[in-house]
C-alpha cells in the first residue's frame, strides 16, 4: 500500500513539473516574441493578462485532460481585438 501510494505521489509530482516546464517554456516564447516586435511591457503585461482570461483558463478549465493537447494559439491580432473591446483590461497599460 505505502509503496503504491509513493509511486502515485511520484507520477503526480512528475506530471506537476512536465507541466510546469512547457508552460515555462511557452511562457517564455510568447514574452520573446513580443518583446521582438517591439510592444513594452506594460502592453505585454495586457496581452498576457487577455491570453490567460480568454484562452488559457478555458483550455485548463475545459480541455481534454485524457490526453496532451497544445497550449490555445496566441494569437496578437485576436488579442488587440479583445483588449479594444474590453476596457477592463487598461489599467495594466498604466501600472508601473
Amino acid at each position: 500500500m505505502q509503496r503504491d501510494d509513493a509511486a502515485g505521489r511520484a507520477e503526480q509530482e512528475t506530471a506537476y513539473r512536465r507541466g510546469w516546464q512547457q508552460g515555462f517554456t511557452e511562457a517564455t516564447d510568447i514574452l520573446l516574441r513580443l518583446m521582438e516586435l517591439g510592444y513594452d511591457r506594460r502592453k505585454i503585461r495586457q496581452l498576457v493578462a487577455i491570453y490567460e482570461d480568454h484562452f488559457v483558463s478555458e483550455w485548463r478549465n475545459n480541455g481534454d485532460l485524457e490526453q496532451r493537447e497544445p497550449f490555445p494559439p496566441f494569437n496578437i491580432e485576436r488579442l488587440e481585438e479583445i483588449a479594444a473591446a474590453h476596457r477592463g483590461y487598461d489599467w495594466l497599460r498604466n501600472s508601473p
